[in-house]
């Protein structure tokens, strides 16, 4: 059953099956079928019965996705009722779905079924990471009140619910809401990214990084340095982040590149953005070209036109990555001599700082040294 679930759960984002079975899915990380289940021990500090956590990996040996069988009390006003429902994350922890065995249904008060905009209702509170429900205690959900009759039902919820905590739950079903999302953000979360933290490669690392969802590109490029070894094949897809349409993946993109030996696969390339990005984003590329082991000739080409900037930090900036890798050569200083005539004066000091302690025979870079000591 399960292997067939994870067969179907990457072509129906919500609904129910064939059989009647109520499921719903959010997008899926890899859209590859499972090849073997593979079943852990899951922490024990949420207070599930249940401690099995099992991993779904595809033939290459992926994990797709991970689910929990949740069998647990959802109880208020000493009145408890059995939540019985399969939690599923995706590889890098984000909630991925639920679904419930034939016959099994989520209710309200007074047990009443959810409708099917309930369920999707559901579906789209535990996918919200940021709820503040992380911040509620179980006893928030609902106002205090004087003790209930035997006729009233609880839904959890025979309590009124709170009203500041109406938007952020499925209404009727405030305590079974409360406890599915904290299971979904609780400890078996961190237990499914440390388990694919294990399974990391350059190659699951590729794999990841094509996710139709932001979280997992980041998350990915989080993992793609220090995780893995670093391979021409992953370095190139990180240059392909670096476009400036979103801050956070080229960020954290630029920061994923190796600085080593084989940097010289990117550095061009990267250079290459100096002209035509941000200053935001040309800072970030010249201050990772500062830290890499050698500056490649045409990175270096690159940011000697990068002295033609009206921006004068990027220009400063730019002059430190010279410094840093000992840039002496001709063609180099002669862009960095044009800059003893620029109306920045804290510019021109830093250019003739530079060329001053440099062993120069070009004639012209000479003669504006000295032209600019004259005005000095």
């Amino acid at each position: 059953m399960i292997r067939l679930l994870i067969g179907i759960l990457f072509i129906l984002a919500s609904a129910y099956d064939s059989a009647g079975q109520i499921r719903y899915f959010r997008t899926p990380t890899l859209p590859l079928k499972t090849d073997t289940t593979l079943a852990f021990l899951a922490v024990a500090e949420d207070s599930i019965a249940n401690d099995t956590l099992f991993q779904m990996r595809s033939k290459e040996g992926f994990p797709v996705a991970y689910f929990r069988k949740i069998r647990t009390s959802v109880c208020f006003d000493n009145k408890c009722r059995l939540l019985k429902v399969t939690l599923f994350w995706n590889p890098t922890g984000r909630y991925l779905g639920y679904d419930l065995v034939k016959g099994e249904f989520l209710s309200k008060a007074e047990h009443k079924p959810f409708t099917l905009a309930e369920y999707e209702r559901m579906s789209d509170v535990l996918a919200d990471q940021f709820s503040p429900l992380a911040t509620l205690a179980y006893a928030e959900i609902a106002p205090p009140k004087k003790p209930i009759s035997k006729e009233e039902e609880v839904d959890g919820v025979s309590s009124a619910t709170a009203k500041n905590v109406l938007d952020y739950v499925v209404e009727g079903a405030a305590y079974t809401t409360y406890k599915m999302w904290h299971v979904v953000y609780g400890p078996t979360q961190a237990s499914v990214v440390a388990l694919t933290e294990k399974s990391l490669s350059p190659e699951y690392v590729l794999a990841l990084l094509e996710s139709p969802d932001g979280s997992d590109k980041i998350w990915a490029l989080n993992h793609s340095q220090g995780f893995v070894t670093s391979t021409p094949a992953l370095q190139q897809k990180l240059v392909t982040f670096i476009n400036g349409t979103n801050y956070n993946l080229t960020e954290r993109a630029i920061n994923a590149l190796d600085t080593g030996p084989n940097s010289a696969t990117w550095q061009a390339m990267l250079a290459d953005n100096l002209t035509t990005k941000s200053y935001a984003l040309q800072k970030l590329i010249v201050n990772k070209l500062k830290r890499v082991t050698s500056l490649d000739a045409q990175a270096k080409k690159s940011l000697a036109e990068g002295l033609k900037s009206p921006n004068s930090e990027l220009v400063s900036t730019i002059l430190d990555v010279f410094r840093q890798h000992n840039v002496a050569d001709t063609e180099t200083c002669r862009p960095i001599a044009d800059l003893l005539i620029s109306q920045n004066q804290f510019i021109a000091q830093k250019a003739f700082a530079y060329l001053e302690k440099l062993d120069l025979s070009d004639a012209d870079i000479k003669a504006k040294l000295a032209q600019y000591a004259q005005r000095k």
